[in-house]
C-alpha cells in the first residue's frame, strides 16, 4: 500500500490484484459507479484472482464477473439490479439478504472486512478530493476500513455534493477510466403502467416526500405529480424522471422538516445529461445509506411516501419482492427500510404497485398465501396501499378478511374467483 503517499498511476492493476486469493475480500462500487474497466479485468483473468470474495451492489451494467468464464471468484450480491440478475437466478451468485440500512454496519462491526475496493470516481477538485459520484451508498463504511484502493478516475463522474468527496489521499492506485459511467435510459411503458402510475399518483398530496424506486413505473408516477406542490424527496435512488420536478418547482423541499430546501439521495440512475445535471447541483445531495435509510431518520420524516414495486402479493397483504416459483429475481434492497419507515412517520405512507399479472401465461400477481419457499419481504404490517391496474386496496389497520376482500378487488377478474376458491380451501379467514 501507499497509504500516506500520493496516489500513483497504475499502469497494469493486475499486478497488484493477482496478490489477493482466497481468503480475500474485494468491494466493487455500486450501482452506475461500478468501475467498467477493472470488472472486465476481475472477469478476464478471474484465474489469477481465484477465490476472491467479490462483494456488488445493483450492477446497471453487465457485469461479467457474473459469467460462468468467471467462475472462479466468489461473487456475492447485496442487490443484483440488472446486471446480475440472470447470474443470481442460475446460482452463480451468492445472495446477501440484508436491508440497505445494515450494511454498513456489517462493516463496521467488522463482521465483513474488506481488502481491496474498487473504485469510480470524479476528477479531482482544486481542494484535492475526488467524489464518489453517482453511488455513496456504503463505500464510506469500506473506505473506514482502510483498504487498499485503486480508482479509475473519470472526469464523467459528476461532483456531487452532500457527503460524497474523498480526499485523494484516501486512493492508493489510479488509472484514467476508459468509459463513462454507467447510464441508464429511461424505460419505456406501457398501457398498464399509465393504469397504474395513475392509480398511485391519485394517493400522493401536496407537501409530501417522496421516496421511488427505478423503472418504468417509478417514472411514469413522477411524470403524473406536475399538478402537484412543494414536495419533498427523500430516496435511495434518484432517476432522469426527477429532474422535471426539481427544475418546474415542483420538487422543492420547502415544507420537509428534514435537510429543508435539499433533495436527498444515495445513488443516481440514469443518462449522463442527467449526471450533468447534478454535477455540482447543491439542490441534491448525496448520502451514505446509514443515513438515508436510517430507521429514525425515515420515522422523522413528515408525510414520507414511500412508493415500491414488488413481484407478488398475498391475500394476507405480505409483500414479495424476491422471487416467483424457484426463479430468484431480486434481493429487499432499500424496501424494508423505506417501507417500515413510511409507516411510522406522521402522515407517512407505503405504497407497493405491481401488475395484476405477469409472464407470457398471465399468471396472477396476487395469490392466496405464500408458501414456505417464498421470501416474505415486506410484511402486510408494512404496506399501506396495494394498488394495480385494477384500483388501490387499502390495508393498513384492516382485518384479515377486509384485506383479502380489498385485494381481490384489484386482482385480475379472470383470476378473482379461483383465488377466492383457494383461500377457501387453505381454511383461511372467509373473505368477505
Amino acid at each position: 500500500m501507499n497509504r500516506g503517499v500520493a496516489m500513483q498511476q497504475l499502469q497494469d492493476p493486475l499486478q497488484v490484484l493477482s496478490r489477493f486469493g482466497t481468503g480475500h475480500t474485494v468491494v466493487l462500487h455500486s450501482g452506475c459507479a461500478e468501475p467498467r474497466g477493472l470488472a472486465r479485468l476481475l472477469a478476464e483473468h478471474a484465474d489469477a484472482m481465484r477465490g476472491v470474495r467479490l462483494l456488488t451492489m445493483m450492477p446497471m451494467g453487465e457485469a461479467p464477473y457474473g459469467d460462468l468464464a468467471a467462475a472462479a471468484l466468489d461473487v456475492n450480491t447485496f442487490f443484483p439490479g440488472r446486471g446480475l440478475r440472470a447470474a443470481l437466478s442460475a446460482g452463480r451468485v451468492r445472495a446477501l439478504r440484508y436491508p440497505l440500512s445494515a450494511i454498513p454496519g456489517l462493516f463496521g462491526s467488522g463482521a465483513m472486512r474488506a481488502d481491496v475496493a474498487l473504485l469510480q470516481v470524479s476528477s479531482p477538485d482544486a481542494g484535492g478530493h475526488a467524489s464518489l459520484g453517482v453511488s455513496v451508498d456504503y463505500m464510506r463504511a469500506v473506505l473506514a476500513q482502510s483498504p487498499l484502493v485503486i480508482a479509475e478516475i473519470n472526469p464523467r463522474m459528476p461532483h456531487t455534493c452532500g457527503d460524497a468527496r474523498i480526499p485523494l489521499s484516501s486512493i492508493d492506485w489510479f488509472i484514467d477510466a476508459t468509459d463513462p459511467p454507467q447510464s441508464v435510459a429511461p424505460a419505456a411503458a406501457d398501457a398498464v403502467d399509465e393504469r397504474i402510475a395513475r392509480n398511485v399518483a391519485g394517493l400522493v398530496g401536496d407537501g409530501a416526500v417522496l421516496q421511488m424506486g427505478i423503472g418504468s413505473l417509478p417514472d411514469r408516477v413522477l411524470a403524473q405529480l406536475g399538478h402537484l406542490r412543494h414536495l419533498g424527496l427523500h430516496s435511495g435512488i434518484v432517476t432522469d424522471a426527477v429532474r422535471p420536478l426539481i427544475e418546474g418547482g415542483i420538487i422543492d423541499n420547502s415544507t420537509k422538516q428534514h435537510r429543508r430546501g435539499v433533495s436527498v439521495t444515495s445513488m443516481a440512475a440514469g443518462t449522463q445529461s442527467f449526471y450533468d445535471f447534478l454535477n455540482d447541483n447543491r439542490a441534491i445531495e448525496f448520502h451514505p445509506c446509514s443515513h438515508t435509510h436510517d430507521a429514525g431518520v425515515l420515522a422523522g420524516i413528515e408525510g414520507l411516501c414511500a412508493i415500491n414495486s414488488a413481484l407478488q402479493v398475498d391475500l394476507d397483504g405480505d409483500v414479495n419482492a424476491e422471487q416467483v416459483g424457484i426463479r430468484k429475481l431480486s434481493l429487499p434492497g432499500g424496501l424494508p427500510d423505506f417501507a417500515f419507515g413510511a409507516t411510522r412517520a406522521r402522515a407517512g405512507m407505503s405504497i407497493i404497485a405491481l401488475r395484476s399479472t405477469h409472464g407470457g401465461e398471465r399468471a396472477s400477481s396476487i395469490v392466496p398465501r405464500f408458501g414456505a419457499a417464498t421470501p416474505v419481504t415486506l410484511p402486510w404490517t408494512a404496506v399501506d396501499f396495494v394498488v394495480t391496474e385494477h384500483g388501490v386496496a387499502s390495508i393498513r389497520g384492516a382485518s384479515g378478511a377486509a384485506r383479502a376482500t380489498a385485494l381481490l378487488a384489484v386482482a385480475d377478474p379472470s383470476h378473482r374467483e379461483r383465488l377466492r376458491g383457494e383461500r377457501r380451501l387453505a381454511g383461511r379467514i372467509t373473505v368477505q
